[in-house]
């Protein structure tokens, strides 16, 4: 009999259609997200300019779906933030260094080109700044050649002024990157005596370091000094606009452009170390999106040290009350736009019966991981089954459970496949553990999943990826940071991977640990 309950359907008011939804995946294109928007403690952090702790706080960091667009699209719209505007890192810069060939010439060469990636990024944050604090750029341009010397201790307005005159001509226009690198390339030919392009190539060490000395000392004296000082006088200037509250974000640096280059994680870390340079403009607050597997890629090559990174990131996270308000607050519009409802209408009204035993509303939220992208795809789905008819029942859930598994899969595949390469692989054998929870030291079928990531590694193979397949220690992190199995604390607690702890440490071992609950097949 109370198998029959729980099957039973819930007659509903509402006629579910198939392509009602709670809100598109893309935030870009999300309709619900104005009006459904949950505030939460990032956001009131990123919104402030008069707190320190909150001023400093520019790096947003967080998985797929996780709302790092969302947060950024909203912002934009909210009336504390006078000005907003975006920098497109692949037009603007990315493009142009990844096709130039003289950039591609120093690159073979071994010519490491970090700083001047940064001398690039600087420039085209300070046209960003300069562009939303000066809106006439011409008359920017003729008044700051009179500026006169406040103080010489603060600033050298002489060398501030002669690289505002060296780029005049294209200084706010998208061919400044080409300019600052053709007249990078002609001075190192003449610094050096022959020109840049028809020197040796890779393995000749003294060609390389005599290059690499050339572009170190060009881009420090003739673009970050000059740059710095630029910025000094921006900072003075604009000391009667620290109410201006002012927005820059820079939010595609995920995009598939970047994740198959050689130089991503240079170029993103240049970015790091170049808008630090303008924290001191208190009016201008720049925001920099970055997906947790890219930034740990970057640590992961000791291009930074994290330590010093940790007062400006904030990273994402959030808990079931969290996400079951996200979901109420869509449902709810959703039932007011389509019945023109009254009273609010949330999750659990809608989704009110037990699948497996266990409260709908509950399992849903369980097999997500946590993020809005996750919950809104799995309700939508649920919905597109309903098609027509006037009730919600287990199975629909069940059969629309299947569907979210393919696509948050593929998700995470493509997600982590340029951290690990074999990470389809890594996927499939976590179904060789037969049992929700385990202990390592009790796993029976260590054999059969070595086995099995050998067999699959024959193409492309790798020596990390061997080093993962004979090592189930190592196979458990790479499950733990994915977030496929987490920390079994208690009955009603499993810690799964953050950006504050992404990997297990040696003592979680020996404990206990549970695959999350969609992986566990």
């Amino acid at each position: 009999m109370k198998q029959q309950l729980i099957r039973a359907q819930i007659m509903s008011p509402y006629i579910f259609r198939k392509t009602d939804t709670i809100g598109n995946l893309d935030a870009e294109t999300d309709s619900f997200l104005n009006d459904c928007f949950l505030e939460s403690d990032v956001y009131k952090s990123l919104v402030k300019f008069d707190d320190d702790n909150d001023l400093v706080k520019r790096i947003i960091i967080g998985r797929t779906g996780s709302g790092k667009t969302a947060l950024l699209k909203k912002l934009s719209t909210d009336s504390r933030i006078k000005k907003y505007d975006t920098i497109e890192a692949e037009s603007t810069v990315f493009e142009h260094i990844k096709n130039n060939v003289f950039i591609s010439q120093l690159m073979e060469n071994g010519v490491d080109l970090r700083v001047f990636y940064k001398s690039l990024w600087q420039h085209v944050l300070l046209v960003k700044v300069i562009d939303l604090l000066y809106p006439n750029n011409d008359s920017f341009l003729d008044s700051f050649s009179s500026f006169s010397i406040v103080n010489k201790k603060k600033y050298n307005l002489a060398l501030a002024k002669e690289y505002i005159e060296s780029y005049r001509n294209n200084f706010f226009n998208d061919s400044i990157v080409s300019e600052i690198t053709d007249k990078m390339q002609h001075e190192l030919s003449s610094t050096i005596g022959v020109p840049v392009l028809k020197m040796s190539g890779k393995g000749n060490s003294e060609s390389t370091e005599k290059i690499q000395r050339a572009t170190s000392r060009y881009v420090s004296s003739e673009l970050l000094r000059k740059q710095k000082e630029l910025i000094k006088i921006i900072k003075e200037q604009s000391l009667d606009e620290k109410q201006m509250r002012i927005i820059i974000s820079i939010d595609d640096l995920d995009k598939s452009w970047l994740s198959s280059s050689q130089i991503r994680y240079d170029f993103i870390n240049a970015l790091m170390d170049a808008f630090k340079e303008l924290f001191d403009i208190k009016s201008v607050k720049i925001l920099i999106s970055i997906r947790t597997d890219i930034i740990m890629g970057i640590y992961r090559e000791n291009l930074r040290q994290e330590e010093k990174d940790k007062s400006l990131i904030v990273p994402i996270n959030w808990n079931v009350t969290e996400i079951r308000k996200i979901l109420d607050y869509r449902i709810n519009y959703l039932i007011k736009h389509q019945y023109a409802g009254k009273e609010f209408v949330g999750f659990s009204d809608i989704f009110n019966f037990e699948v497996n035993g266990q409260k709908v509303d509950e399992y849903i939220i369980s097999r997500t991981m946590l993020r809005p992208r996750d919950a809104i795809d799995f309700v939508n789905l649920c919905l597109s089954e309903a098609n027509g008819n006037t009730s919600l029942s287990e199975d629909l859930v069940l059969t629309a459970e299947e569907k979210f598994y393919h696509s948050r899969k593929q998700a995470m595949i493509k997600e982590w496949t340029s951290f690990y390469s074999h990470i389809q692989d890594y996927l499939d054998c976590i179904s060789f553990i037969r049992t929700s929870s385990f202990y390592v030291d009790n796993v029976s079928v260590k054999d059969k999943i070595q086995e099995h990531l050998i067999n699959n590694s024959v193409k492309n193979d790798t020596e990390k990826h061997t080093d993962i397949a004979l090592d189930f220690d190592k196979l458990m992190n790479v499950w733990f940071c994915i977030g496929v199995i987490g920390i079994k604390k208690s009955a009603t607690l499993t810690i799964y991977s953050s950006f504050e702890k992404p990997y297990l440490d040696i003592t979680d071992l020996n404990k206990e640990f549970s695959i999350h609950p969609l992986f566990f097949r």
